[in-house]
């Protein structure tokens, strides 16, 4: 058996889809399909079985078994790898990117073109992902950086600055708040509001700086997509407490009106890059670490 077979059966663990495994792989899906045959032939048992709606799939007892062998085979592997090619002064090859969309949207774009223009020889995948599958993905070797917002302390994971974002109130232009100078927040006592999801870092974050005032707001809504409560605030349908950066656009277009907040209430959102505890790593994703990281005050 290839690993390069029992990495892509444990992304499909992993992903719970057959359509994200083949991105992974840069696989077709009736090609990941085969190769999952492949190994149910060699092994004699159906390793994963298709779950119920939205095509989710899990495995199987045997697959599991396989699952949880293959993990430290994988991740011993890649450190070899890492040790290997650290080897090299060659800044070269491929650093595989996970971000959440608030932070990678908005801040990213500026940092990564002078980089790739900086290194030639490098070439950034990039993709967008949950929090929580962010540190799951860094931990599992899946990818080598992660860019979270409000990173915490997890087992296995090196954090490094990724830079601050000072919080803004938006609300539709014609809200009776929109001509504020800056905002207290005591001013959103019962605003109806339209809220990050609870899992959701940031979310845990305005709601501690919001007890912290007093303050309680009447949530309306909340979601995961910051783009999609920027939609809603738009149309009138709350207020909301989002990075700045976010929402530059909307503010030069006048789809928004952004009103700092006052002094006493003001406070930023933290940014983080993840990246696995290791004793050496590939001279690419050391530059590109070294790279976001003296851009952080930006």
């Amino acid at each position: 058996m290839e690993l390069r077979t029992l990495k892509l059966f444990c992304d499909l663990v992993e992903t719970q889809s057959f359509s994200r495994a083949a991105e992974r792989h840069f696989l077709s899906q009736p090609a990941v399909s085969q190769k999952l045959r492949a190994l149910e032939r060699e092994y004699g048992h159906v390793l994963i079985e298709r779950g119920k709606g939205k095509g989710r799939i899990q495995p199987t007892e045997a697959g599991q078994i396989l699952y949880e062998g293959a993990k430290p085979i994988l991740s011993e592997m890649q450190e070899l790898d890492s040790r290997l090619r650290g080897l090299s002064d060659e800044i070269a090859g491929t650093v595989h990117v996970a971000t959440v969309y608030s932070v990678g949207l908005h801040s990213l774009p500026g940092r990564l073109k002078p980089f790739l223009a900086a290194h030639p020889k490098i070439s950034v995948h990039l993709e967008y992902s949950r929090t929580g599958k962010v540190y799951q993905d860094v931990l599992s070797g899946a990818v080598d950086v992660g860019i979270v917002a409000c990173p915490t302390a997890r087992t296995g994971i090196e954090i490094a600055p990724f830079g601050e974002e000072a919080m803004v109130f938006i609300c539709a232009p014609e809200h009776s708040l929109a001509q504020e100078r800056t905002l207290a927040l005591q001013q959103l006592e019962g605003q109806p509001f339209i809220a990050f999801a609870d899992d959701i870092p940031t979310r845990k974050h305005i709601d501690s700086h919001l007890s912290a005032a007093g303050v309680s707001v009447h949530i309306v809504a909340a979601f995961d997509n910051i783009e999609t409560i920027k939609n809603l605030v738009e149309i009138e349908s709350g207020v909301a407490l989002v990075p700045e950066n976010t929402v530059r656009q909307e503010a030069r277009e006048g789809a928004l009106a952004v009103v700092p907040l006052a002094p006493e209430d003001a406070f930023l959102r933290p940014a983080g890059l993840l990246v696995k505890q290791s004793r050496s790593r590939r001279a690419a994703v050391r530059a590109f670490v070294e790279a976001m990281q003296s851009n952080s005050t930006a």
